[in-house]
């Protein structure tokens, strides 16, 4: 994980097929905002891919 100076996070994620890379997104998404809700929160987050159009 780096976090650049625009304020956002890169996190480099191997995986083996775009199935595989659906679900991990998904599911990192999905504890960051359990996460989030334990403590009275909520987050705002977007997800994509560098180089292609892929989005979650």
């Amino acid at each position: 994980m780096k976090r650049p100076e625009t304020g956002h996070y890169e996190l480099a994620i191997s995986y083996r097929s775009d199935d595989e890379l659906d679900k991990t997104v998904h599911d990192l998404l999905t504890e960051i905002s359990q996460e989030a809700d334990m403590r009275n929160c909520f987050i705002e987050a977007d997800a994509w891919e560098e180089g292609t159009e892929r989005r979650w």
